[in-house]
């Protein structure tokens, strides 16, 4: 990252567009150095704009932008990779949009997020190179954004009593994770997706592939996208599928 009087340059991803009048567009960008910048991108939507393919979602480049009275303009943007195979497959379209949107409500204007920036970036190539479920990868984002977030399910012991696991346990995501027999309102849920609703967020996310063998990762992943569900805002149209 470098600044320049009125110029920043940072490495950054498209979260979001829309159009704005008859030729401009507003971004949406993520920086990990900056967090969430507004920006506007002027004349992308007149015919061969230079400009046009870094304003789309998705899109990873070295952008530099022009401050001016409190406002951003893009004037230019070296792009470094567009994830053209998952724009080109849908279901994979579905799941990276849905990470795109859980990011675009944990960043913070003049926050630094490098962590959150990595993790997605790290996702984004798992979700292109691995031949794995796609609602396994999204588990593993889920999993791995939230304990960056402070707000991973406490599934040590109960939540409400701090009772030792029984096998016999509930999950409730309204109580903020384990529950114990004695408090019956939480859903059902086995001793193995507890302990790997415990231990996936504290592992590298490139261990989240050791996962396929265990068939409880499904009964974890709907346990914890209630939970994400329940405790994160953000505007989202489309989930992807668990499976």
């Amino acid at each position: 990252m470098a600044t320049k009087n009125d110029f920043i340059v940072t490495p950054a991803i498209v979260l979001r567009r829309a159009d704005y009048g008859d030729y401009d567009r507003m971004v949406t960008l993520f920086s990990p150095e900056y967090g969430k910048i507004s920006a506007i991108a002027r004349g992308v939507k007149r015919p061969k704009a230079r400009l046009s393919s870094a304003t789309e979602p998705l899109c990873v480049g070295e952008y530099q932008l022009h401050e001016r009275s409190g406002r951003y303009a893009i004037e230019q943007c070296m792009i470094k990779d567009a994830y053209f195979p998952i724009r080109c497959d849908y279901d994979k379209l579905v799941h990276a949009a849905y990470w795109l949107k859980l990011a675009e409500a944990a960043v913070v204007e003049d926050v630094p997020n490098p962590e959150l920036f990595h993790l997605l970036m790290t996702a984004l190539e798992a979700l292109v190179k691995n031949p794995l479920p796609l609602a396994l990868t999204t588990f593993a984002f889920e999993s791995h954004y939230m304990e960056l977030a402070g707000m991973s399910p406490y599934m040590h012991e109960c939540v409400l009593c701090g009772a030792e696991p029984t096998g016999r346990d509930g999950f409730s995501a309204f109580a903020g994770g384990l529950v114990c027999p004695r408090h019956p309102d939480g859903l059902p849920i086995s001793e193995g997706a507890r302990r790997i609703l415990m231990k996936l967020p504290r592992t590298r996310f490139e261990q989240y592939v050791l996962l396929n063998d265990r068939p409880e990762w499904r009964e974890a992943a709907g346990r914890l996208r209630a939970f994400v569900d329940y405790h994160i805002e953000a505007a989202i149209k489309q989930y992807p599928e668990i499976g």
